[in-house]
């Protein structure tokens, strides 16, 4: 430096030296104190975030593959966070054995049905032998009948013809009038045989007719037969069993239906899953992998690191300037990167503290200083790569002054006069015009 000095001082004198210096610290001052002059400048500030909260909803034992503290999640990523050792089954096995009565139930129905059946189809072809015996006996009495009255009619001419000769032999005194009355008695007789016979001859006919349309009129049977009358209790047997088999299926498939959803809740309750939103960072682990914990118990934090912010403190007198949506720069300290952000709230000295879940303690504003938070862009990808995200982290900000007012004032007049030295300088076409 000594050097340096020495040569500038032998090329341009003592004099130049000195205007040079001069000029330098001039020129540092005012590159140091111009971000003052032309933004409100805050070193306070530092990078925070919201964070989500994990807690137990049941009690188990905590997985041993889930994230570490402080890794990034870069995709969403569902994993099983908790195993359960005290799941509650017993409507679950009281469902199961419901279903499996119900299946029993519905089981035997259908076997009874199946043997109801079985049993109709034997007492139908016993049915069936009995009524054609029974036609054809009636079918052999009526031949019976019918020959019967035949020969009983054949002897009913008989009978007259022997009575008429009798009488004719008592009227000439060949013989007595008592053979004569009894030849008379014995047609008599034969001809009541006869009726007797007919009378037999049609009631077997209508037993016939009856028992061809399904109705029986002998042996105690009423209108039908044993078998018959087993059969139509056999019907109603099956309609009660057909109504117990449905009624006992469909409580199987409600039950299962039920049996389903309650192994779903009981899944869940053995162990609970979790979906870890992307772009987030594991903040904090209160628990250990593969300990116990209990229901309600926090698990893990996650920041998100999506949506940082910067937490400025200034003068309260800034109050009325600074405005929700305003740009402010930011830069971390020790960086060179300058981002944009934008004010997204700003509160007072007199404010209650807030009770957000944040990954960095806000202090609350000293009095006579307000809280200023400035959203930054979301560049979780880059932020990412960093350890938690650059939360915490201490970082400059900018925000964009406003011009004096009498430096507005001498600019609307220079832009004034501009526009008035501008309007009265005449056209070319006017100067060409003046020329001739």
């Amino acid at each position: 430096m000594v050097n340096v000095l020495n040569w500038a001082s032998s090329r341009f004198g003592v004099r130049g030296v000195r205007i040079g210096l001069a000029f330098i610290l001039v020129a540092l001052s005012i590159w140091a104190f111009a971000p003052y002059v032309a933004y409100r400048v805050s070193s306070s500030a530092f990078i925070n975030s919201e964070m989500m909260r994990v807690t137990a909803p049941i009690s188990g034992y905590l997985a041993d593959d889930i994230p570490r503290k402080g890794e990034f999640v870069e995709h969403p990523t569902k994993l099983t966070l908790i195993n359960s050792y005290s799941a509650d089954r017993r409507r679950l096995l009281d469902l199961e054995g419901r279903k499996t009565v119900a299946e029993q139930r519905a089981q035997l129905a259908k076997t009874q049905l199946a043997e109801v059946a079985t049993l109709d189809r034997e007492l139908e072809k016993r049915m069936s032998a009995y009524h054609d015996g029974m036609i054809d006996r009636l079918e052999h009495e009526i031949k019976e009948a019918t020959a019967e009255k035949t020969g009983c009619q054949a002897e009913v001419g008989h009978r007259r013809e022997i009575g008429e000769r009798m009488q004719g032999l008592a009227d000439k005194g060949s013989t007595s009038q008592i053979r004569s009355a009894e030849a008379l008695a014995k047609k008599e007789e034969t001809e009541t045989r006869c009726q007797m016979a007919a009378a037999r001859l049609e009631r077997l006919q209508a037993e016939l007719t009856s028992l061809k349309s399904g109705v029986y009129l002998r042996d105690a049977t009423n209108d039908v037969p044993y078998s018959q009358q087993q059969r139509e209790r056999l019907f109603l047997r099956k309609q009660e069993l057909e109504t117990e088999a449905n009624q006992q299926g469909a409580l199987s498939r409600e039950l299962a239906a039920e049996i389903s959803e309650e192994r779903r809740r009981v899944d869940n309750l053995a162990k609970y899953a979790l979906t870890l939103p992307k772009d987030h960072v594991i903040w904090s682990m209160p628990a250990s992998p593969g300990s116990v914990v209990s229901q309600g118990q926090t698990v893990l934090d996650l920041a998100d690191c999506d949506r940082r912010f910067v937490a400025v403190e200034l003068p309260e007198r800034e109050f009325e300037e600074i405005k929700p949506g305003d740009k402010a720069s930011v830069r971390l300290i020790g960086g060179t990167r300058w981002r944009e952000g934008v004010v997204r709230q700003v509160r007072g000295s007199a404010a209650r503290n807030d009770d957000r879940l944040l990954a960095a303690q806000v202090p609350a504003a000293a009095r006579g200083n307000i809280t200023v938070e400035v959203s930054l862009p979301p560049d979780a990808g880059e932020a990412g790569q960093k350890s938690y995200c650059d939360i915490g982290r201490l970082a400059e900000v900018r925000f964009h002054r406003n011009a004096p007012a009498f430096v507005d004032s001498v600019s609307s007049l220079f832009h004034s006069i501009t526009n008035m030295f501008s309007a009265s300088e005449p056209s070319e076409p006017s100067k060409t015009i003046a020329r001739q």
